[in-house]
């Protein structure tokens, strides 16, 4: 009789989003991991009680890379940072982009902790730092708001120059724009308006 394969939890986590990578998380089962791992369906369920629960583990590790992306330096601008952080991740890992934020995952959490990310980061310029907490949710909402629809036009290839350089220019451009459109109206005592 031959030996039992031994494999490790890490390995049907990484066999997993292989066929994350391929299919998406909908066609992940036990069958599809097995099938890559050249194995019987056995050594899931040794370490995962269900599919549920690696389907988390799964979507757990693609989050973690997507937050490696947006805590690298690519610029001096911690806040610039996140946004082209993202942008970015959704050009280099278009399949964990797309299974993250445009399959039925509920991905509210990690849009929160990214927006949470982003307050820490606005609080500590001193230009931002004036604008009341309302005052900074509505920015951060503007800026949400442009950062995930350019990055869906990168993941979606609409836009054809996607080069990091390019995709700094922009965040930064358009954050710009909404940040002293902000500073703008706390200053002349004009409203933010909710929702805009």
């Amino acid at each position: 009789m031959p030996p039992k394969s031994v494999f490790y939890k890490s390995e049907i986590i990484n066999s997993s989003l292989k066929i994350v990578a391929k299919k998406g998380f909908k066609q992940l089962s036990a069958r599809e991991v097995a099938r890559e791992l050249n194995s019987s369906t056995r050594p899931v369920y040794e370490h995962f009680e269900s599919m549920e629960e690696l389907k988390k583990a799964a979507l757990q590790k693609t989050i973690s890379l997507l937050y490696d992306y947006v805590i690298r330096p690519h610029t001096k601008n911690a806040f610039l940072n996140i946004g082209a952080g993202y942008v970015m991740f959704a050009r280099d890992h278009r399949e964990y982009f797309r299974a993250i934020f445009l399959e039925d995952n509920d991905s509210s959490g990690i849009i929160d902790e990214l927006l949470k990310k982003l307050d820490d980061e606005m609080v500590k310029v001193p230009e931002l730092r004036k604008l009341t907490r309302h005052e900074r949710q509505v920015l951060l909402r503007r800026s949400w708001i442009f950062t995930h629809g350019f990055a869906t036009m990168v993941f979606a290839g609409y836009i054809k120059n996607d080069h990091d350089a390019y995709i700094i220019k922009m965040i930064s451009d358009t954050g710009i724009v909404f940040i002293e459109d902000s500073i703008r109206k706390h200053g002349d005592g004009s409203p933010v308006a909710k929702g805009k």
